[in-house]
């Protein structure tokens, strides 16, 4: 009797913690797939500002391996790898920095540093030996 209940109790637990991913995971998606709308309203608008900010919001709602994220991660790159080739130092350096933070604040354990997040630091640190460089 004491071990019928412990396993009812132990699969309930089970269940409601599955159930507990999945809406998790549907809200994130929701949430970062209407902020990729809102960047994307904002990049074609020419307000590459807001855009990495609604980007950096998209990022943020992690769900692994989601269109959002990626999309969002591909949108701040381009716009750094942009603002830099324009000479856009302040811009480049915002967006820059956002995507390395992204990859910070998403990171977990056993996840190894992704390509894009290389760049950021190769980007970063580009930028700032420039700056320097110019003083």
């Amino acid at each position: 009797m004491v071990a019928n209940r412990a396993f009812r109790l132990l699969s309930a637990a089970i269940v409601a913690f599955v159930l507990l991913l999945v809406v998790a995971g549907l809200t994130l998606t929701r949430r970062g797939q209407k902020e990729m709308e809102l960047s994307d309203r904002a990049f074609h608008d020419g307000d590459l500002r807001s855009a990495i900010t609604h980007a950096r919001q998209a990022a943020l709602a992690y769900v692994p391996g989601s269109a959002h994220v990626q999309a969002a991660t591909e949108r701040i790159e381009a716009i750094a790898k942009g603002a830099e080739s324009e000479d856009n130092v302040p811009l480049a350096l915002i967006a820059w920095d956002t995507l390395r933070l992204v990859h910070v604040r998403t990171a977990y354990p056993g996840r190894p540093p992704s390509p894009s997040q290389r760049r950021a630091d190769e980007g970063l640190k580009r930028l700032r030996a420039a700056s320097q460089a110019d003083e």
